[in-house]
């Protein structure tokens, strides 16, 4: 098991540096926006410099909002614990659809729990990766970008099906979705395909399975089983 471990671990750092970064570059286009204006606007208390900082810092306000952590939340845990679902999934997906420059793309949510009883930091990893493929793959040609995150349990087993109507994929490209360093041409071709490959690689080293169905021009469905623990058998 030591293997997911590592895997969390880096993908942790990886996106606490890529949340530093998105952080500094805001903070700094905000800081030369205002001087612009203090330089445009030098006459104290001038109405339409204030209203563009106003603006400016809400934007910053937001982009704060989008990469603050849902609720009990902790990277550090590496046990099982209950992990308030929705709030989590809302959270990586503002950030998804920020980091990839894609505001337009709609989320919904149908959630047989709340709550799962669950590694907190392998699940946010395992999100991540579904909607940030979701988002990416979207496809600009249709009115109306979707993505949609399901939640069905049996009693040994959590399912999560994250489904999207973006450009979809062939089904040779399917057979090697999953490969390290993987390359789709030519719509998936913008960067080598390791993040669905690390998701499998943590969802299968967690006990489950990772699966997908996709049509090109038809979106993509990939369903993480995630087996189920008992909280008290984790318990230090």
């Amino acid at each position: 098991m030591l293997l997911p471990y590592v895997a969390d671990l880096e993908l942790e750092v990886d996106r606490l540096r890529r949340h530093g970064r998105v952080i500094r570059q805001e903070a700094n286009a905000l800081i030369r926006q205002i001087k612009q204006l203090d330089r445009d606007h030098p006459a104290a208390g001038e109405a339409p410099a204030a209203g563009e900082v106003v603006r400016a810092a809400r934007h910053l306000a937001e982009v704060l909002r989008d990469l603050d952590e849902a609720q009990g939340y902790h990277p550090g845990h590496d046990q099982v614990v209950a992990v308030a679902v929705r709030p989590l999934v809302e959270q990586v997906f503002r950030w998804q659809r920020r980091l990839l420059g894609a505001a337009e793309v709609k989320l919904s949510l149908d959630l047989e729990f709340e709550h799962v009883d669950w590694f907190p930091a392998r699940l946010r990893h395992v999100l991540d990766g579904l909607l940030s493929n979701a988002v990416k793959y979207r496809d600009p040609d249709k009115a109306e970008s979707r993505v949609s995150v399901q939640l069905r349990a049996s009693p040994k087993a959590y399912e999560f099906r994250v489904s999207d109507n973006g450009v979809g994929m062939e089904e040779r490209d399917r057979d090697q979705l999953f490969d390290l360093l993987y390359r789709a041409a030519p719509v998936r071709a913008a960067v080598l395909g390791v993040g669905l490959a690390v998701v499998k690689l943590l969802v299968e080293q967690s006990g489950g399975e990772l699966a997908v169905d996709s049509a090109r021009g038809q979106g993509s469905t990939f369903v993480a089983t995630l087996p189920r623990y008992d909280v008290d058998d984790f318990l230090i």
